[in-house]
């Protein structure tokens, strides 16, 4: 069982400690006396300074007030954003700053329209909420991210001129700084590009781009001497690549401040290795480092229906990272803090070289729903620009803006929900300070996932159940239960496919397992056809000109080699190879492809797959849709007596066409075995289905469950027979039969107190008296008052009252029944309902008075039981009128839990 401590104090007062280092000091946070309560649990990062930057992005926030958009505390009170960013322990926000982001006629292209004015507009506010200010250039009329880096429109004149370039952006940072100063901006740091991993401006090579650095950084010392320089880059999970762009900077003698990093989780590797490559680029450089972007997702619904980037461009893996809530968002932003944290001091200043992290559009909430479909919804989006994209876009963005144009791909990942309200992880940045705990509630147990192949024994699967699980706790503390797994059903696994089976532990926690069985491999004929080991590229012949087996990473389809191919003329080429000891019969041959035309226009016909046996030739197109949108080509192949077939890739292109052919294989076709009728069985399992649970005995109750688990494996699998379906639907079929009803006791309960009104208590001094079976044993069983607690059910308002008494004797064990309280009028005798006699009384539940119409002496009713603090709903509540002497008697029936 792993324990969550509380936070340790770094000092006895509230007040910060100054803390002595080697040549100098730094304040860092004083842990309170306990950690804060809160919705979320967060532990405090020891040694982290007051000024540590808790940042966010809120760039499109603008937009989304146009929009009609309203943002709220977590008490749905609605505040300004800046004021309840600073109450939630943000000290910085980031503001993105494009420089034409509208058409001629003044469409903006979206994202927020987010120009200079609009910029400054967001920066006033901040900053009177008193939050600093980091200005983000994109010297970019609308995105730039490292696919990206389009010159402005009015710098289309001179793009790819470097000298012009760094010339304009001296010019033009200069006067957007100015006016921030003027205006009173607390502007603190500013970004010269962003993600500017391989351009800037339009400007590519390290000689170019750091003269535009350089000339940005100029006007940035020149208006704003105090603020720090932010050179942006991406992709830390790169080997080396950091270090490289480092050295790069350095050698070109770029004047800058701060080596900043994007870190998303989904894509960017670990947080030890975010920690080892900017404490890389710190010592040896002596700069700042700092995360300019991050974030994390709460849910994995979308909130305008109009496809958010997570998950679908993420793989499961990766969104196992945290968890998919507001607790796995403020856990990913303490990780990225402390991984930024932990850089240290490596220039001897005294300070950690670890700025801080800024967490990117937590506000990006949607305007709207249903998408494109919602021309309502469109309309928004065009006009105040609170989607990612307008239609506009496509004029300045053809290629992406202009296929791919509307709503938030990130709302959520906002720390906000879909109605603008602040989530429970708003205040991390807050948190990781103080630290923040909450109750011990249990949220969930993790499913497990088990892999196979058709191959391995249900036995081996079953090896792989574990007998623990940690089950998680809204504070943050994992406890370690055992399961009870139902693992009989494994044995009706049959062949490939995706299992799943459920289990309980001692807790009485529901767990599922899902086994995930994969077919074997069929065997491969081609040589080497994915072409990673150069040894056997001798198997293929290359003819003509432009392509060759070569590295290719990151392109490739499968590894990191492939047929790769490119000529700044038109060309030609052909690889084969022939296959020899084949049986005869029928095959399939494959590969994969990528590509496109100089203009990243697809080619569907220029490259094709083909097989040659006994004289025939049959083919298919390898087509060339984009960078690492694979195309797969798909060509039967009929092998005959002589047992040899002869594969071929050709190519016929035109100049500047580039792409790759990979992962080719030539596999014997199987034939997909047709599956028997399963409607005696799922007749069956509909039966078990509609079956009332409550009247039978848990015992019987488990062989039913037991043998609808079976079912749903056997019918998840992919290879099952008929004699599979039959045994499976009897297996079913007998456990329905072999319910086993359960004994009803039938128990008497007498109150000490005889009379009660609705909202009477009843305390240690009424106890009731129990006599009958129960499942303590058998008896006269007196029960205390912390034995049993009381409730009404008005469900049914035409029955007799129902009290529910839940019995505690047994802690391991809590017993539901059902309580008909009937009652008698005084002086009365019978049970009709004749005017004069004593029957057909009511009580009312707000006032407890009966119903006086029901003869001379029915004015007064006894016997109804309460528990203090009862919800009562009914209008009016019927009560049974027997003629038992001598006070209540109350009929009680066991119920299942």
């Amino acid at each position: 069982m792993r324990r969550n401590t509380a936070l340790t104090r770094i000092m006895a007062s509230g007040v910060a400690a100054i803390m002595l280092c080697a040549g100098g000091t730094f304040t860092v946070n004083a842990a309170e006396e306990e950690p804060v309560k809160a919705d979320v649990s967060v532990k405090a990062i020891q040694g982290l300074s007051d000024d540590f930057i808790g940042g966010m992005d809120v760039s499109s926030m603008l937009s989304l007030e146009e929009s009609g958009v309203t943002f709220k505390n977590a008490n749905g009170e609605v505040e300004d954003l800046f004021t309840l960013l600073k109450e939630s322990g943000v000290n910085y926000v980031r503001l993105r700053v494009w420089n034409d982001p509208f058409t001629a006629d003044g469409q903006g292209y979206g994202g927020g329209n987010v120009n200079a004015d609009r910029a400054l507009t967001m920066a006033k506010r901040a900053t009177a909420a008193g939050l600093k200010v980091l200005v983000d250039f994109h010297y970019s009329d609308f995105w730039a991210d490292p696919s990206k880096q389009q010159v402005p429109k009015a710098w289309k004149s001179f793009e790819g001129d470097a000298d012009k370039t760094a010339d304009t952006v001296y010019d033009y940072t200069k006067q957007t700084l100015t006016t921030f100063k003027q205006a009173g901006v607390d502007v603190g740091m500013v970004q010269v590009g962003n993600e500017t991993t391989a351009k800037i401006a339009g400007i590519s090579g390290w000689d170019g781009m750091s003269k535009v650095f350089s000339a940005g950084s100029k006007a940035i010392r020149e208006v704003l001497p105090e603020a720090k320089v932010v050179i942006h880059f991406t992709n830390p999970e790169k080997a080396g690549t950091y270090a490289t762009y480092a050295k790069q900077l350095s050698n070109h003698n770029v004047d800058y401040d701060v080596f900043a990093s994007s870190y998303y989780p989904f894509w960017h590797g670990t947080t030890e290795n975010l920690t080892s490559v900017l404490k890389n680029v710190a010592s040896t450089y002596k700069k700042d480092v700092m995360v300019a972007e991050t974030s994390w997702a709460y849910t994995l619904d979308d909130g305008d229906d109009d496809s958010n980037t997570v998950p679908s461009k993420v793989t499961a893996d990766n969104l196992k990272k945290y968890d998919i809530s507001p607790q796995g968002q403020a856990d990913e932003i303490r990780a990225v803090a402390e991984a930024v944290n932990n850089i240290g001091d490596n220039d001897g200043d005294g300070e950690n070289d670890g700025l801080g992290v800024f967490y990117w559009e937590p506000a990006w909430v949607p305007v709207g729903t249903g998408g494109k479909d919602n021309a309502e919804l469109v309309d928004t989006w065009n006009k105040y620009g609170g989607g990612w994209a307008t239609e506009a876009a496509g004029e300045y963005d053809p290629n992406d803006a202009g296929l791919y144009w509307g709503g938030s791909g990130v709302d959520n990942q906002a720390l906000f929900d879909f109605d603008g309200k602040a989530l429970a992880s708003l205040p991390t940045f807050k948190y990781i300070h103080t630290g923040a705990v909450t109750d011990h509630v249990f949220t969930k147990i993790d499913p497990v996932e088990i892999t196979a192949t058709d191959s391995d024994s249900i036995d081996a699967i079953k090896a792989q159940l574990p007998s623990e699980v940690a089950a998680h706790y809204q504070d943050g503390v994992d406890e370690t239960e055992t399961v009870t797994w139902q693992s009989a059903a494994l044995d009706w696994i049959r062949g490939a496919g995706t299992y799943t089976i459920t289990g309980t532990t001692n807790a009485g926690h529901d767990v599922t397992v899902t086994v995930t069985v994969t077919a074997t491999p069929a065997k491969d004929y081609v040589t080497d056809g994915s072409f990673e080991n150069a040894e056997n590229d001798k198997n293929w012949t290359i003819a003509g000109t432009g392509a060759s087996i070569t590295e290719d990473s990151g392109n490739a389809a499968d590894g990191k080699r492939a047929l790769k191919f490119w000529a700044s003329d038109a060309y030609s080429f052909s690889a084969t190879q022939t296959i020899t000891g084949l049986e005869p019969g029928e095959y399939v041959l494959t590969a994969m492809s990528q590509g496109a035309a100089a203009d990243n226009a697809a080619i569907t016909d220029g490259v094709a797959l083909s097989a040659t046996t006994g004289g025939k030739t049959t083919s298919d197109a390898l087509e060339l849709n984009g960078w690492v949108k694979f195309d797969t080509a798909t060509v039967p192949v009929t092998v005959g007596a002589d047992g040899t077939a002869t594969i071929t890739i050709t190519g016929n292109l035109p100049a500047d066409a580039w792409g790759n052919v990979d992962k080719v294989s030539l596999v014997k076709k199987t034939e997909t075995p047709v599956k028997p009728s399963t409607e005696n069985l799922d007749k069956a399992v509909a039966e078990a289905g509609k079956i009332n649970r409550d009247e039978y005995t848990n015992e019987s109750l488990a062989k039913l469950d037991q043998a609808l688990a079976a079912a749903d494996v056997l019918l998840a699998g992919s290879t099952y027979t008929e004699q599979d379906v039959n045994d499976v639907t009897k297996l079913v079929a007998d456990a329905i039969a072999g319910l086993a009803q359960k004994e009803v006791s039938s128990l008497t309960v007498t109150p000490s107190k005889t009379t009660y009104q609705v909202g009477d208590a009843i305390d240690a001094d009424h106890d009731l008296k129990v006599v009958g079976n129960y499942s303590a044993g058998m008896g006269n069983v007196t029960l205390s008052a912390d034995q049993f607690t009381l409730d009404y059910d008005f469900s049914a308002p035409a029955d007799a009252a129902k009290v529910t008494v839940t019995l505690k004797s047994n802690p391991n064990v809590t017993e539901t029944y059902t309580v008909a309280v009937t009652a008698r009028a005084e002086g009365g005798s019978g049970n009709g309902s004749d005017g004069a006699g004593n029957g057909g009384a009511t009580i009312n539940p707000d006032t407890g008075e009966g119903d006086k119409t029901n003869g001379a002496n029915g004015d007064k009713i006894t016997g109804v039981l309460s528990n203090t603090g009862s919800a009562v709903t009914a209008v009016g509540l019927a009560v049974v009128v027997l003629g038992v002497a001598g006070g209540v008697s109350l009929a009680l029936r066991r119920k299942r839990s």
